[in-house]
């Protein structure tokens, strides 16, 4: 009897979690990679007990806005989550870069929330590390997929 009132207990207070409780998530890295003018962006977290629970039980859902949170500034059309699951999502973001003469240009974009640690991977050179930042850098890569 003891143990059913524990378990109704736990499952109760995991499906009255607030959907965006502020905490719950600490994002250890974000990559930023390129497929021509869209960035393919891959974010690490860690998930507090419970919220872990409750996305191995029921499903990820609960954790999507606080991903979708970091792409606020970028056009809600272009952003599409396509990988979801407790230690990792990968984002697609369409159009963050412009073709010209061969080469792709990527302006500055603003994040929602800053970042600890951004890697920025361009297909033509060697990988960027930029810490606690709000924003990705100006840059340049060639068209490597012709």
């Amino acid at each position: 009897m003891k143990q059913r009132i524990s378990l109704l207990l736990v499952l109760t207070l995991l499906l009255t979690m607030p959907a965006a409780s502020a905490g719950y998530m600490h994002i250890t890295q974000t990559t930023m990679e390129f497929e021509r003018a869209d960035a393919v962006f891959t974010l690490d977290y860690e998930l507090d007990l419970l919220v872990r629970i409750y996305v191995m039980a029921f499903g990820s859902a609960k954790i999507v806005p606080e991903i979708e949170a970091q792409f606020v500034s970028f056009d809600e059309d272009d952003v599409t989550i396509v990988g979801l699951d407790y230690e990792q999502a990968v984002v697609i973001v369409k159009n963050v870069s412009y073709y010209e003469g061969g080469y792709y240009f990527h302006d500055p974009h603003e994040f929602g929330i800053t970042i600890g640690k951004l890697t920025v991977d361009p297909p033509d050179r060697l990988p960027r590390t930029y810490l606690n930042t709000n924003a990705t850098q100006s840059l340049f890569y060639a068209d490597v997929w012709d």
